[in-house]
């Protein structure tokens, strides 16, 4: 479920295009999310995810082609577990893509919820997820352009909050708009670092070329604190952060779960490879090991409504109730 904190207030846009603009979502930086309603081709009433750029920075142009570049790239995307993109949209003085609307919970709300709990997610839960985020970053990594040019997309913030379970049970990574692609127009400054600090790669805080392994150490990252309860790096300052990367130590999960597994400590400790080229070669060997876990401990053909009843254990009646807001709002 997206966040509702600070959202803006009337007056905003009531029509994008074929989208009646009926409520805001979430606010951020760069744009607002509202929830905008279209009619299919039958007829019926859908909701979408519009993600509308704040109109002052559409005066300036690195704003602009941003917004083109991640259009294109987000155009391109197409697989079960990445937020699917409906449509964009760049005239009449606004910029939005519309995407479908996902009602769930950010992995980092169940995961913190399990902490405040006293508890942890269940390990074969939690490689179950990160290996849905990395088939989904595998298929990115290999994305092409239409001359068949592979594009070498990197996400650059595949974290627990970038990373949704539907109340269903699905598995949805979002937030393309950091992705590094190699024709983007829009250039990163100098000296500016994209990403959340606690879930850099080493070669992301050193400002060297990162290339699609970044994205493995992020996931490994985000494994081990999916699996510990506990944060990786994250200190009390973003300095203490960086330095506690540039150093490496990842704490032994053996040492402070009872009876973790020694080969999803295996997978972490790969991914988790300070230098670049000792890590998983790819995002689909690593998804192949997590996999490979969970059909040892579980039963993978079931774990779609197991993630269904975790959420719905962790925030009872929540599913009925959001269901009941869409229903309201498509009328």
């Amino acid at each position: 479920m997206l966040p509702r904190a600070v959202l803006p207030t009337p007056p905003f846009p009531t029509q994008l295009g074929r989208y009646e603009v009926l409520e805001p979502l979430a606010e951020g930086g760069m744009a607002t999310i509202y929830v905008g309603r279209a009619r299919d081709q039958a007829g019926v009433p859908r909701l979408f995810a519009l993600k509308v750029v704040k109109e002052e920075l559409l005066r300036d142009q690195q704003y602009v082609d941003m917004f083109r570049d991640e259009a294109k790239i987000l155009s391109r995307l197409s697989h079960p577990n990445i937020v699917e993109t409906i449509e964009v949209s760049l005239d009449e003085g606004h910029a939005f893509i519309a995407m479908e609307l996902i009602l769930g919970r950010a992995v980092a709300d169940l995961s913190d919820e399990y902490v405040r709990r006293g508890a942890r997610m269940p390990i074969d839960l939690a490689a179950w997820i990160c290996a849905r985020v990395a088939d989904a970053l595998d298929y990115a990594h290999r994305i092409t352009d239409d001359d068949g040019v592979r594009l070498d997309l990197i996400h650059r913030d595949a974290n627990p909050t970038n990373i949704l379970v539907t109340y269903d049970g699905r598995v949805k990574l979002i937030d393309f708009g950091l992705a590094k692609a190699l024709r983007r127009s829009a250039k990163s400054s100098q000296g500016i670092v994209k990403g959340k600090v606690p879930y850099l790669s080493p070669e992301q805080i050193k400002e060297r070329t990162i290339d699609h392994r970044s994205d493995l150490y992020t996931l490994g990252a985000t494994l081990w604190e999916l699996t510990t309860g506990l944060r990786l790096w994250k200190r009390d300052t973003d300095v203490a952060t960086v330095l506690a990367i540039r150093d490496g130590k990842v704490p032994d999960p053996t040492e402070i779960v009872p009876g973790y597994p020694e080969e999803v400590w295996a997978i972490v400790w790969e991914a988790l490879m300070p230098q670049r080229d000792d890590r998983y070669a790819d995002a689909a060997s690593m998804a192949k090991d997590l996999d490979a876990f969970v059909g040892r401990t579980s039963a993978p053909e079931g774990m779609e409504l197991h993630a269904a009843t975790i959420v719905e254990e962790l925030f009872p009646g929540e599913r009925a109730r959001r269901e009941a807001w869409a229903d309201r709002l498509r009328g």
